[in-house]
């Protein structure tokens, strides 16, 4: 078995560092961000007063009206 020693100076390894947490800071700050996004809409949708069932069957009713003005009786 081989061994390779790469020397880093501890300045660049510091550098990368803290380029990988800052990267990680603004990708957990995003999602964070987009979590709030989607609980604000998701609220804001439950708290309209919609019917969907009514809407639902009225759709269908009129989609079967309508399917039977073009069935030959």
């Amino acid at each position: 078995m081989s061994k390779i020693i790469v020397e880093i100076r501890d300045k660049d390894l510091l550098e990368f560092g803290e380029l990988r947490i800052k990267e990680e800071m603004e990708k957990t700050l995003k999602w964070l961000k987009m979590k709030g996004l989607l609980t604000d809409i998701s609220t804001a949708i439950g708290g309209l007063k919609i019917e969907f069932e009514k809407d639902v069957d009225q759709a269908k009713e009129e989609a079967w009206q309508e399917y039977k003005k073009d069935l030959p009786l």
